[in-house]
């Protein structure tokens, strides 16, 4: 909006026009040799590179200094929209007290500057202007001497950003021979600005990644290294040099995952992003888990550009986790697997039995006398020879085979891929050998255990899921302890109909026997 007269629809032509005619007043002349003069002294100080706030503030001072107007401030809205005063030359007071908004719905917005934001239309104006949204700002600038105002947009990214406000002693309204020029040169303020925000950004952000904690790598979309930081110096020990001549497969060793090689060179190949965790090794030579992002960069056609990856060494956590993971999964007195760790092991065993037609047995395994050995001696003692047997199991197993503790002296074993009845049958004896050997105590006392032991097999019992295999296992094991005077071995297969018709025969068997006291 403007109360300028227009007389010309070539306002450029007209101002060249205008300072050729011999018939202007010297004061118009004066006033456009003096926007000429500060034109060309913006040139110097917008290609300064100085900071942002340093650039606005030297511009207001370059409006009094060329006696463009009297008083020249820029401002920006803060997050509730209230216009904040971040540069200003001249008279402190002019604005000393003023709260002005963008928002139409404030008293405060109605004013010229919250006009110009929401119209994104520079403003011109007298004294005289007495619009009823304006007769407060225009009593104010009354008060001050002010006789003209220009208010101008400023924008950034085709947004609105801030706002010039130019007030004037002295003069006519801004005609629009200065309007055209002021505006241009607002323009131009403000591309000014918004590079040099994105340079001081491009800055701070190359500060910050060569500060970061993490590592950072910049490559080409070749995957040729251009740039690592400090922080990744520091995590594998090779200097910036290094990595651009060698790449970071160096960073590569014999543990490192090739699946998880294969999933990142595919995710490159489609040019998307990709986030894992990788087995690498640093200069010296020692391992460490380094979880990587790689991003892709485009430009603004969509063209990959770069790859951007940052990384972090995640030893100590993948450690943690490692530690968590096996406990979750192993028995913590005698470092044997536990339910949840045989739940899964077995699920694999059988479909490996299956795949192959292979066989495997699934052996439940319980401690004859010790209970005895726990009351008389204290449970110390009876977690040395829960210790003791477990060793003796694992030592007795082959590579293949698999044991675990369930709780208490209750043990599985898992017996794989054995050809025959009689080859089953050696590991079963080696099993016993190892076990019923005495156990020497801390305390320099000796104690001995035996075993029974329930077998259901895979596929000769008819039976191939987890639950039922266990529990005809147990079952097995049931008849092996309540029928041990009668039995010639120390287990008892899930399908021996002998040792089935004896304990269903047997009066008073109904219930799982209790423990037995015998030393």
């Amino acid at each position: 909006m403007s109360d300028s007269p227009d007389d010309s629809n070539q306002p450029s032509a007209r101002f060249w026009r205008l300072l050729g005619r011999g018939g202007q007043s010297d004061s118009n002349l004066r006033r456009q040799q003096q926007l000429l003069a500060w034109r060309e002294a913006l040139g110097a100080i917008l290609l300064s590179r100085r900071s942002e706030k340093d650039l606005m503030q030297r511009f207001c001072d370059s409006v009094l200094h060329n006696q463009v107007a009297s008083f020249a401030a820029i401002l920006l809205p803060n997050a509730d929209g209230i216009l904040q005063t971040v540069a200003l030359a001249g008279s402190r007071s002019i604005l000393a007290g003023v709260q002005c908004s963008i928002h139409a719905d404030l008293p405060e917005g109605q004013g010229p500057l919250g006009l110009v934001w929401r119209d994104a239309r520079p403003f011109y104006s007298s004294r005289l202007h007495n619009g009823p949204a304006l007769r407060t700002w225009t009593e104010r600038l009354h008060q001050q001497g002010i006789s003209s105002t220009a208010v101008i947009p400023l924008s950034r990214l085709q947004k609105p950003w801030g706002l010039l406000l130019l007030l004037r002693k002295e003069g006519e309204a801004w005609p629009s021979d200065e309007q055209m020029l002021l505006e241009s040169t607002a323009r131009v303020l403000a591309e000014t600005l918004e590079d040099v925000a994105i340079y001081e950004l491009q800055a701070t952000l190359g500060a910050g990644l060569r500060s970061a904690f993490d590592a950072v790598v910049l490559t080409d979309a070749s995957k040729r290294v251009l740039y690592v930081n400090q922080s990744f110096t520091l995590m594998t020990g090779y200097r910036n040099e290094e990595i651009l001549e060698r790449g970071l497969k160096i960073l590569q060793g014999p543990d490192t995952s090739v699946q998880e090689l294969a999933s990142l060179d595919h995710a490159l190949s489609q040019e998307s992003s990709w986030e894992g965790k990788l087995l690498n090794y640093r200069r010296d030579g020692t391992e460490f888990w380094n979880h990587i992002s790689i991003i892709p960069i485009r430009d603004t056609a969509g063209v990959l550009t770069h790859y951007l990856g940052l990384l972090r060494d995640v030893s100590r956590e993948q450690q943690l986790f490692e530690q968590l993971d096996y406990e979750s999964r192993h028995d913590r007195l005698t470092g044997l697997a536990n339910r949840r760790a045989l739940d899964d092991e077995l699920e694999l065993a059988i479909a490996r039995a299956k795949r192959n037609e292979s066989h495997l047995a699934v052996c439940m395994i319980d401690l004859d006398h010790f209970k005895p050995i726990n009351d008389l001696y204290g449970h110390e003692a009876g977690d040395q020879v829960l210790r003791a047997v477990s060793r003796r199991l694992r030592d007795s197993l082959r590579r293949t085979d698999y044991v675990a503790r369930l709780g208490g002296d209750e043990f599985v074993v898992l017996i794989e891929g054995y050809r025959n009845l009689d080859e089953l049958e050696l590991v079963l004896i080696k099993i016993e050998a190892g076990v019923n050997a005495p156990i020497l105590l801390s305390d320099g006392r000796e104690v001995a255990v035996r075993l029974s032991m329930g077998i259901c097999r895979v596929p000769e019992d008819g039976v191939q899921d987890l639950a039922n295999l266990l529990r005809y296992a147990d079952q097995a094991l049931y008849r092996a302890k309540a029928l041990r005077g009668e039995r010639s071995q120390y287990w008892v297969f899930h399908q021996d109909v002998r040792f089935g018709l004896r304990l269903e025969n047997r009066a008073g068997l109904l219930s799982k026997p209790a423990e037995e006291d015998e030393p």
